[in-house]
């Protein structure tokens, strides 16, 4: 089989499109087409179907992305394992984190990172917890970090810091007058949300099952600073790590409210895949992240 093939079938899957993934590819909207008929040959299978304008997967396509993207990743890792006896001075990193981390913790690490390998290439990306577990698995990553503990086979992680989730509104708010809030209170008011997938919103919707009480009216957005600003106008409540509220607080913006039986204490996880060959670039940046937690866990006792 080549694998080219399956290259270009992976990017038409991403964009839908045999135009943009061309462009991807530097193929011409034909030979992506043609590429596409001769891999649906091999497998005597239809792998994409035309409806109207839109292109859609076959079950059969479904199918192929999951194996391929196991495949090519298998691939790349092999690759790098090879590739690892090369200097930490050259080369690329590719780290996937969830809002909390990605927005809170990790620029710092990466700032210092960068001053001492400043020829590494970095790529940074922020997205849900779903989507870093899916692009470890592929290889779209080296290093993942997220707030919520994945559950993969393939998938290997652990703890490399504590946080905690709390529930917060703006101090003129009606729910900031409160000086107990119940559960059921909550589900009362409108809440501002992440998208689903999000970690920190499985966590809080688990615990308030856990309290028979669902969520009731939400406004669900797809970025943490979009949250916030909207709490801060007085729309709602809603719930992050106390990591991302720092500056608010600290502002008076934002206050914290006193909900039975939070806040909720959780950690935030390193992933990678099972398989992954450390390379020195990549045990560069874990000694970074790990000296950096360290300084700022004395600096916190200190100020304790």
């Amino acid at each position: 089989m080549n694998l080219q093939l399956l290259r270009t079938f992976l990017s038409v899957r991403k964009h839908l499109n045999y135009t943009r993934a061309g462009e991807e590819l530097f193929l011409s909207q034909p030979a992506v087409s043609r590429q596409i008929k001769q891999l649906e040959n091999e497998f005597g299978v239809q792998l994409i179907e035309q409806l109207g304008k839109s292109l859609r997967l076959t079950k059969a396509g479904q199918t192929l992305v999951v194996e391929s993207e196991m495949l090519l990743g298998a691939m790349e890792r092999t690759k790098e394992a090879v590739q690892a006896h090369s200097s930490v001075a050259q080369g690329s990193l590719r780290i996937g984190t969830s809002s909390t981390p990605g927005c809170y913790i990790l620029p710092e690490v990466l700032g210092i990172f960068h001053q001492k390998f400043p020829d590494i290439e970095l790529q940074y990306i922020s997205d849900n917890s779903q989507r870093v577990e899916q692009m470890i698995i592929d290889n779209s990553l080296d290093l993942g970090f997220v707030g919520a503990f994945l559950s993969n086979d393939d998938l290997r992680s652990e703890s490399v810091m504590e946080d905690e989730v709390v529930c917060f509104t703006s101090p003129a708010h009606p729910l900031a007058d409160q000086r107990r809030i119940t559960p059921h209170q909550l589900s009362q008011s409108l809440c501002i949300v992440r998208e689903r997938g999000s970690s920190t919103r499985r966590l809080f919707e688990s615990w308030l099952s856990g309290q028979n009480v669902k969520l009731g009216k939400v406004i669900e957005v797809h970025s943490s600073e979009t949250v916030k600003n909207l709490v801060t106008a007085q729309l709602g409540f809603s719930f992050m790590s106390v990591h991302g509220l720092k500056n608010e607080l600290r502002d008076h913006k934002l206050t914290i409210l006193n909900v039975t039986s939070m806040p909720l204490p959780r950690h935030i996880y390193l992933v990678h895949h099972a398989k992954k060959h450390f390379s020195p670039i990549i045990k560069a940046f874990l000694e970074i992240l790990k000296d950096t937690d360290q300084s700022s866990g004395a600096s916190g006792r200190a100020r304790g």
